[in-house]
């Protein structure tokens, strides 16, 4: 009875881990946005992108190393950051976001002036998983919005 229970047990640990489907992907998605961005916690990187995590955007490419240095600037410009997923369509190992997020400039830095103004951000992130990290991603938000809400640059008609 033992030696059949110890067989079953070594061909359980010894299987490759499950696949992670769709719905885990988009569970994982939410939490880059709402834990990690929205709340700070940067300590959850581990656990969710795979290793030669690249982030694409704003005309380069980006390591995971300066993406966690670009997110913790945001996190400190806006303190108060709030973010909220709008929509979430997740296919195969792809996940798409539209995304909001307010918050106040109350610290300069990451190119933020720190003048107290409050500003809402509307964009998306597309993510690519492999075994259930995240190894691509692909995100915008209107700058020129946000510029304007900061009066960095003259509203808009």
């Amino acid at each position: 009875m033992i030696r059949p229970m110890l067989l079953t047990a070594a061909l359980l640990l010894a299987a490759p881990p499950a696949k992670a489907g769709p719905e885990e992907n988009r569970r994982t998605a939410s939490r880059i946005l709402l834990e990690r961005m929205g709340q700070g916690r940067f300590e959850i990187d581990s656990e969710i992108y795979g290793p030669g995590f690249v982030a694409h955007g704003f005309g380069r490419d980006y390591t995971l190393a300066e993406d966690q240095a670009s997110g913790r600037a945001l996190r400190a410009a806006f303190p108060d950051l709030a973010v909220r997923v709008d929509r979430i369509v997740a296919e195969g190992e792809l996940v798409a976001v539209h995304w909001s997020a307010t918050g106040t400039n109350s610290v300069a830095g990451a190119m933020f002036p720190g003048n107290g103004r409050r500003v809402t951000i509307d964009g998306m992130s597309f993510f690519r998983f492999a075994n259930g990290r995240i190894v691509e991603e692909w995100s915008t938000y209107d700058n020129m919005t946000v510029a304007q809400q900061l009066g960095l640059l003259p509203a808009g008609n």
